[in-house]
């Protein structure tokens, strides 16, 4: 995916183990044309809190109800001072609205053929430790059966108790997208 597909979600993860959900947008760009390169950033942030309000990433992903949402911005250039500064008033708006956020660079110039010097290893004191189970990770596909339509905005949805889930026969996002595709 792209910056510039600001209309669409780049990719999303499921960690089971801490309960997250990763909504994650790719930035190929440089940060040469920084209002620009802001710009489309602003407008992705936008429609990712959209996607996610709207209830459309918990009803195309029900598993995932409960779950912390970070959302994960990925970079493959390395930013200026003052795109820096420009993402943390991103990640404290988002903070804000209740999400977490996690920034990482990728260097993909190995994957293009292009020659990077290694650094030289710095010698650190050895410590033994046991071997960790890396945490379990599980691909939840969009439920194939599920109706995907326009759902009224909802910005918080507890997780349902364990007596609630026996009453109830439907989740509450399909009965308001079954009412909303009836209506």
């Amino acid at each position: 995916m792209s910056l510039r597909d600001v209309d669409a979600i780049d990719y999303i993860g499921v960690n089971i183990l801490f309960k997250r959900v990763y909504v994650g947008l790719f930035d190929e760009l440089d940060w040469r044309d920084e209002r620009e390169h802001q710009d489309l950033l602003t407008k992705k942030i936008d429609h990712y809190i959209r996607y996610i309000r709207s209830g459309k990433l918990l009803l195309n992903y029900p598993k995932v109800r409960g779950y912390e949402i970070v959302i994960e911005y990925v970079s493959t250039h390395s930013m200026p001072s003052s795109a820096r500064e420009y993402w943390k008033s991103r990640e404290r708006l988002l903070a804000d609205a209740g999400y977490t956020t996690r920034a990482r660079g990728v260097d993909v110039r190995p994957s293009l053929g292009i020659a990077v010097e290694k650094p030289e290893p710095v010698e650190t004191e050895h410590v033994e430790a046991e071997p960790v189970e890396p945490p379990a990770l599980e691909v939840l596909d969009a439920d194939p059966h599920a109706q995907l339509a326009d759902v009224t905005d909802i910005a918080y949805l507890p997780p349902l108790s364990r007596e609630s889930r026996r009453r109830q026969a439907l989740p509450l996002l399909r009965r308001l997208a079954m009412r909303q595709a009836a209506g």
